[in-house]
């Protein structure tokens, strides 16, 4: 699936630069919800993000005829969307973040807002805000090794392509990060639910002996 899906955009991209704006008009649609994410999880504010993915286009677009074919379109796309993402973190102060988006968490924490679950969306949104803080005392390169990985759930071989390093390069930021996030998030005061309720639970199981 995936190489089908590989193919298909390197086909595109040629019928693009045989003149069809239409193939263009293919890849922006197939492609720009994933990059207002992406840019949303570095700069997290909606009006910067559609910003950068404007941005994001408008490069691609009079860019492309500087890709080269026998490389995967969608990881040369996240480049240019991650680097202008810092571009502009680096270069404004970016506004407040927006409200609580239960639709950039992953896929089970939306599904427990979805079910109504008061105490999962309190939980979600004090990870949200958590992360947030602890994703900011990360230097670029490894914010952006955890995003990709963790977040849009790239392989470490299309990281590497797209960062323009070493799968084991890409592997030991991310174990740096998650170390890093990890201190973080405690120096926060943030619990993880499974380590509370073990907590809670012993804690209860002592008070009744």
């Amino acid at each position: 699936m995936a190489e089908r899906s590989d193919s298909e955009d390197i086909q595109k991209v040629r019928e693009f630069l045989s003149g069809d704006l239409h193939a263009f008009e293919f890849l922006f649609d197939k492609y720009r919800e994933r990059v207002y994410r992406v840019a949303y999880r570095f700069v997290r504010n909606q009006e910067d993000a559609l910003d950068v993915a404007q941005d994001v286009f408008l490069r691609v677009y009079a860019g492309l005829g500087s890709f080269k074919t026998d490389s995967k379109f969608f990881t040369w796309l996240y480049r240019i969307a991650v680097n202008r993402s810092i571009d502009l973190t680096r270069s404004k102060r970016v506004k407040g973040a927006q409200d609580f988006d239960p639709s950039l968490l992953d896929t089970h924490a939306s599904t427990s807002l979805e079910c109504g679950d008061p105490s999962a969306l309190a939980e979600a949104h004090e990870l949200d805000e958590r992360l947030r803080e602890a994703l900011d005392s990360l230097s670029d390169k490894h914010r952006t090794v955890f995003i990709l990985h963790a977040m849009e759930n790239l392989s470490y071989r299309e990281i590497a392509v797209v960062m323009k390093s070493s799968i084991g390069t890409v592997m030991s930021r991310l174990f740096y990060a998650r170390k890093k996030l990890q201190a973080a998030l405690q120096r926060l005061g943030f619990e993880p639910p499974a380590r509370r309720e073990s907590r809670n639970l012993r804690s209860a199981r002592e008070g009744g002996t």
